[in-house]
């Protein structure tokens, strides 16, 4: 008798998976459900996690200390980690550490946080009874507001449906665990340097539920799962190989029994 594929148990919702998973559903399926890993990491990754460790420890210098050389000083030391090897050239290397330290220049100087950030890389938790799962978030950067608080996160790049999966996360996990929404969500794109802002509604966090709901529909059919249409994202994928045979993962997802927890 033909083995039919099980929906995936999904206990908690985090950033990271939906952030993989709409990046690409094949290399999720790779990474997170059959927790393949071919112990490179590429210069995305990398570069995202130097960004996290360089705003992190800025915004614990003292506020004397926040400025440009501070930053500076921060993004030699942690970019010692990240090599010409892992972009596709060095004229890509040197553009890419070029943008990133440009923009977080511009932005971490434009403006000093007066008083200690409310959350700074902070990973919370909470239930969204709706969903019948957790919702886990790291929340980079939070800063107390007039009426409410602000949200800022930093990212490498991002496309549309990413900024929009973020707003949607961060409003329902502000209404949920914190019973108010953040006054502001300010998505810095840092290759670019464009900032997006969104003021959030309780219309958002209802349409958030929904969004949220339909992304776990999609999250627990493996066997729909179909790989991305960016070549861009193929290049920096450490599972290429194993997704080079679409038949061959069909039949292996087709034939899998599968429990995602977190």
């Amino acid at each position: 008798m033909e083995t039919r594929n099980h929906p995936v148990s999904i206990k908690t919702i985090t950033e990271y998976h939906l952030e993989s998973f709409i990046r690409c559903p094949y290399k999720f399926y790779y990474h997170h459900i059959l927790t393949l890993n071919d112990g490179a990491m590429k210069w995305r990754e990398i570069v995202q996690n130097i960004i996290n460790q360089v705003v992190q420890k800025y915004y614990l210098l003292p506020l004397q200390e926040q400025n440009k050389l501070s930053i500076l000083k921060l993004f030699e030391q942690y970019s010692n980690y990240i090599t010409p090897q892992l972009f596709d050239s060095r004229t890509h290397y040197y553009m890419t550490l070029a943008k990133i330290t440009d923009h977080l220049l511009q932005f971490l100087t434009s403006r000093k946080i007066q008083q200690p950030p409310l959350f700074l890389y902070e990973k919370l938790r909470t239930y969204a009874i709706e969903l019948e799962t957790h919702l886990s978030v790291t929340f980079e950067l939070a800063e107390w507001s007039t009426h409410s608080f602000i949200i800022k996160k930093f990212l490498v790049e991002a496309d549309d449906e990413l900024i929009k999966l973020y707003n949607y996360l961060i409003v329902l996990f502000s209404e949920k665990a914190f019973g108010k929404l953040p006054e502001k969500i300010e998505i810095i794109q840092l290759f670019t340097g464009k900032i997006y802002t969104y003021s959030p509604t309780e219309e958002d966090a209802s349409q958030g539920i929904f969004y949220l709901k339909y992304m776990k529909s999609l999250l627990q059919q493996p066997s729909d799962y179909k790989r991305t249409a960016s070549m861009r994202e193929c290049m920096s994928c450490p599972f290429t190989k194993q997704c080079k045979d679409n038949d061959e993962l069909s039949k292996e997802i087709r034939s899998s029994t599968l429990n995602f927890l977190h």
